[in-house]
């Protein structure tokens, strides 16, 4: 029987939550559309089948020739499907690899020396990492487990001890901690070593958050805390630290105002924002802003999206089946979202060059689907957006920042929609249209009299 506890791969709740209590607080949940920057284009979506249930993807070239692949964990299936690029942004149909029970989580990285990259997963009912080989061409040995602490849902990859070999550290829904696994030098591993967190962990995610050029951790758990854990030079980790920050899902760490230090962003699917932690330079947060996200995020990643050389911030929506962009504006404060169509249920988003053509696409794990789907960065193209609601001064700022124009506007009396507001829309919300594409507005008159 799966062990899996509530807000965990296959269930309908997601309460990982990731807190943060900081200096400076500020509060952002919309932005001035006149001020806004350039927004990515993206084509629909086009989907590739996975396994049963794809939970988390990732992108790295696994064959060798350049080009990335993309590799997905099935949570309901006890494998990793590897999808290999055929050099133009398609990918070959999937090859799946066995791996140990619900594996929840997928981190690709050179582990042997080999110059190759390997896979790694979490897999969350049987309490161990499997470890796969790449046999050079993006084809993988069998696995090889190793124990973690009790329910691992996530893992990353890195060098933690300064031996120049990736070592493995998995994130536990139970037991209250992290257990990294340090590397033996030949791509085995020596027993886990277990540190403390704040509760029940979800999500991690590892970078040199002081500057001493030592990996540290942060590691997110359902009740509102994120923990921070500086690593001391050995790969050892000191007493956790802990922070408040607000109803957190998943976590993604990047440089967001071009300081050179990384920063921290949170997907928060039960409030619907996204939170963004300025790094003060020596692992502490300094700043916290929170951004409206209407479909509720359900994973997060970082990524310069539109090409002007800032890292903005892409969001999975699994509950409304999008993927939304919030542009940074070069200072790490954002602009409002915009979102696009993506595969059914998107549970985790993934961002990667994948047809060579310098513009990065999204790509995302589609549960409601088994599929992993592309959206490939593209010239300009209008992408609609859900203009419900909205004021048409709103509606029209919100088409421009979309690439869009306004078309015919009529009026219509509505017992439901305010006075002023948009009642429906042609064509409907996330279509894909030529630059300057036209939407069509209805507005509400209001009750009729």
């Amino acid at each position: 029987m799966s062990r899996r506890s509530k807000g965990g791969p296959g269930t309908g709740t997601r309460k990982c939550v990731l807190l943060l209590v900081l200096t400076g607080l500020a509060l952002t949940l919309g932005v001035d559309a006149a001020s806004a920057t350039s927004a990515p284009s993206f084509a629909a979506p086009k989907s590739y089948a996975a396994g049963k249930y794809p939970w988390s993807v990732t992108i790295a070239d696994l064959s060798g020739d350049g080009k990335p692949d993309v590799a997905v964990a099935n949570v309901n299936s006890a494998n990793v499907s590897v999808l290999l690029n055929r050099g133009d942004g398609r990918l070959q149909p999937k090859h799946n690899y066995a791996t140990g029970l619900e594996p929840s989580s997928v981190a690709i990285g050179d582990l042997n020396g080999d110059g190759t990259p390997d896979l790694a997963t979490a897999n969350l009912n049987s309490d161990t990492v499997s470890v796969l080989m790449n046999r050079g061409d993006g084809s993988f040995q069998a696995k090889r487990d190793y124990t973690t602490g009790e329910l691992p849902n996530w893992i990353v990859i890195g060098d933690l001890n300064g031996d120049g070999k990736s070592d493995l550290v998995s994130a536990n829904v139970a037991g209250r901690g992290v257990s990294v696994l340090l590397n033996k030098g030949d791509g085995s591993f020596q027993a886990k070593r277990d540190y403390a967190t704040a509760a029940t962990m979800r999500t991690l995610a590892i970078g040199d958050l002081n500057g001493d050029g030592k990996l540290d951790l942060v590691a997110a758990d359902e009740a509102d805390h994120v923990s921070v854990l500086i690593n001391k030079g050995d790969g050892s980790f000191g007493a956790k630290r802990d922070y408040e920050a607000g109803g957190s899902v998943s976590i993604a760490l990047g440089d967001l105002n071009g300081d050179g230090k990384p920063d921290l962003a949170t997907g928060n699917i039960d409030d619907h924002t996204v939170t963004v932690f300025i790094n003060a330079g020596d692992g502490r947060f300094a700043t916290k802003r929170r951004y409206a996200a209407p479909s509720g995020p359900s994973s997060i990643a970082i990524g310069d999206l539109n090409g002007d050389g800032k890292r903005d911030l892409a969001t999975a929506n699994v509950r409304a089946s999008t993927v939304s962009v919030f542009v940074n504006r070069g200072d790490g404060r954002f602009d409002a979202s915009l979102d696009y169509r993506a595969g059914r249920g998107p549970e985790r988003a993934a961002i990667g060059d994948l047809n060579g053509d310098g513009r990065l696409d999204l790509v995302t794990a589609d549960g409601g689907t088994d599929t992993v789907s592309i959206l490939a960065g593209s010239p300009v193209l209008c992408a609609v957006q859900n203009l419900k609601g909205n004021t048409l001064p709103t509606a029209r700022r919100t088409l421009a920042r979309a690439h869009c124009r306004l078309g015919s506007v009529r009026s219509a009396y509505s017992k439901t929609v305010r006075r002023g507001r948009v009642i429906s829309q042609t064509p409907k919300p996330y279509n894909v249209l030529p630059k300057g594409g036209k939407v069509n507005l209805v507005i509400s008159r209001g009750r009729r009299r």
